[in-house]
């Protein structure tokens, strides 16, 4: 009987034991298939032989935006390549004007530049004119009138035409403002023979004609030749090309010799008392009937030619002056069929001084064709504004309106 029982645990102990072992071998079994099923479930398809990526060997893709630049960065305009010469700016009161204004550090020694600008209808609109500290209108050819412009600190022109040929009268008028020439050619007749008449006085200017020579500071405009002017009426230059071909000569030509203000200025003019001038007509003496109409609210006048505003080309603004002179001087016409003149610009003349609604006559003089101007009234010397001014050069025999 005890017999019976031990041989009886023994099987029990066996079928457990075997119900155990199949237990456990149907367990591993399962978690096999679900480890198997996971992986095709959630398995990225690598590249044969590449192991997958994992953040401690490669590094993450750059996706953020491209560095901002500084605010001191983004003023410098990357498309526009550096100015030379590097425009290192200094407040000085400007010899021409008489107003304090930051000015190129070249500028404060040498000589203002004095640039020839067409004024046939043809060539319309000069382009950087309205910026000059000085506008000098006078006579050429077929009562023809034609600009000097002068300016102390041309830097900052963006473009200046048409530029156009010389006359001797021109070179004595940019004697008188101590300044140094740039033109595209020059008269060659006569009386008036401005090549000849820069040989005698040993005076070097930039000649566009010469080219390379001068360094070549001229360009013919696409923009003016594909509008259809010729190309007579196309030649411009920069105030950085002119102040690069300065600085390629000589301190003797390009020092300036007067180092006081061009005018006797003053805070306030001597036409304070004057009489009344808010429309001035030049007609009949050129062919562009300029005239100048009074801008109380800004205190400047517009220049009106051909019965319209005279524009600037480089901002389609209008041209104002603040201090407009007319001078009177003996005018010679030449006897050939273009009417060229010769003008006496020294010696002593009559005139007028108009400024801020109102004008005087005047009196100009100058002993010698490169003195500079003295304008006087009543035997005095007149103040004059601060300013730009416009001076347009008369016959002696002419009038004007004043209203």
């Amino acid at each position: 009987m005890e017999h019976k029982r031990q041989i009886m645990n023994l099987v029990k102990k066996v079928i457990v034991v075997t119900l155990m072992l199949a237990i456990s071998a149907l367990s591993v079994s399962c978690d096999s298939y679900l480890n198997a099923v996971g992986n095709i479930a959630e398995s990225p398809v690598l590249p044969s032989k590449t192991p997958a990526p994992t953040q401690t060997d490669t590094e993450e893709p750059d996706v953020s935006p491209e560095p901002t630049q500084t605010p001191e960065e983004s003023l410098i305009p990357t498309q526009t390549p550096t100015p030379t010469p590097d425009p290192s700016l200094v407040l000085s009161v400007n010899p021409l004007t008489g107003k304090s204004e930051y000015m190129h550090e070249f500028s404060l020694t040498s000589k203002p530049i004095a640039i020839l600008l067409e004024n046939k209808r043809q060539s319309l609109p000069q382009v950087g004119i309205s910026e000059a500290d000085i506008v000098i209108e006078m006579l050429v050819e077929y009562d023809i009138s034609r600009f000097m412009a002068i300016y102390q600190d041309p830097y900052k022109l963006e473009k200046v035409g048409a530029v156009r040929s010389l006359r001797s009268y021109f070179t004595e008028m940019a004697l008188a403002f101590d300044s140094y020439i740039f033109h595209y050619g020059y008269s060659e007749y006569g009386l008036e023979n401005a090549k000849q008449d820069l040989i005698d006085r040993g005076l070097t200017t930039v000649n566009g004609i010469f080219g390379e020579d001068n360094g070549h500071p001229f360009w013919r405009d696409s923009d003016r030749l594909a509008s259809g002017m010729e190309s007579v009426h196309s030649v411009v230059t920069a105030g950085e090309n002119m102040l690069n071909t300065m600085m390629n000569l000589s301190s003797e030509e390009i020092s300036r010799t007067n180092q006081d203000m061009i005018f006797n200025f003053s805070t306030e003019s001597s036409t304070k008392n004057g009489k009344e001038a808010s429309k001035v007509y030049l007609t009949g003496i050129y062919i562009s009937s300029p005239y100048f109409i009074y801008d109380q609210e800004k205190g400047e006048y517009v220049r009106h030619q051909f019965a319209d505003v005279q524009v600037d080309g480089n901002s389609n603004e209008p041209i104002t002056v603040e201090n407009l002179f007319i001078l009177k001087m003996d005018t010679q016409y030449i006897d050939d069929t273009a009417l060229h003149v010769a003008i006496t610009t020294y010696g002593t003349g009559n005139g007028y001084y108009i400024n801020d609604g109102k004008y005087i006559e005047i009196q100009w003089s100058r002993d010698t064709d490169s003195d500079k101007f003295i304008f006087t009234s009543n035997g005095e010397e007149i103040k004059i504004a601060t300013g730009n001014s416009w001076i347009s050069c008369i016959p002696s025999d002419k009038n004007i309106s004043i209203r």
